[in-house]
């Protein structure tokens, strides 16, 4: 029987090392940085959100919803009805062509305005800072001539 109580006492004295050695290692692991959820796991709340999510599903259920309502209906009644959407999505693409040619001539007005005012604005700006090299400009060109001079007579007097 002390054999048995034997190996049991090692038995509990590696489990204990063991356990010990995991406490020691556990705490010298770097803490994991945080996972964001993946996009699909909230499912969207409502269609609008679904069809910002995912558009290209959206365009492949209209195809596919159009392509049922094409064979359920007639040929005859599919022509007529085609006929006139054909006529209506023409005049929904001329509105549209003039409405956003309406906008664009509205935003070119506005830009043409904006850099007016942005011109009068920095008109003082810009006539100070045309003074401010003109000044800095003559003040070099006078401190250079009197180098010159100083450096033309100490080369005089070396020469001597």
């Amino acid at each position: 029987m002390s054999s048995a109580k034997d190996k049991q006492d090692r038995i509990r004295e590696r489990i204990a090392a063991s356990q010990d050695r995991l406490t020691r290692e556990s705490e010298v692991l770097p803490a994991l940085p945080p996972r964001k959820a993946p996009a699909d796991a909230y499912p969207p709340e409502d269609w609008r959100t679904l069809a910002q999510e995912h558009p290209w599903l959206v365009v492949a259920a209209g195809a596919g919803a159009g392509l049922l309502v094409g064979a359920l209906i007639p040929r005859k009644t599919g022509s007529k009805l085609g006929t006139r959407a054909l006529g209506l999505a023409t005049v929904g693409a001329e509105l549209a062509l003039a409405l956003s040619r309406n906008a664009r001539d509205a935003a070119a007005d506005n830009a043409r305005e904006g850099l007016a005012r942005l011109d009068e604005g920095t008109a003082p700006l810009r006539r100070r800072a045309g003074e401010a090299a003109e000044s800095a400009s003559r003040s070099a060109r006078s401190t250079g001539v009197k180098l010159a001079a100083e450096a033309i007579r100490i080369a005089a007097q070396l020469r001597r």
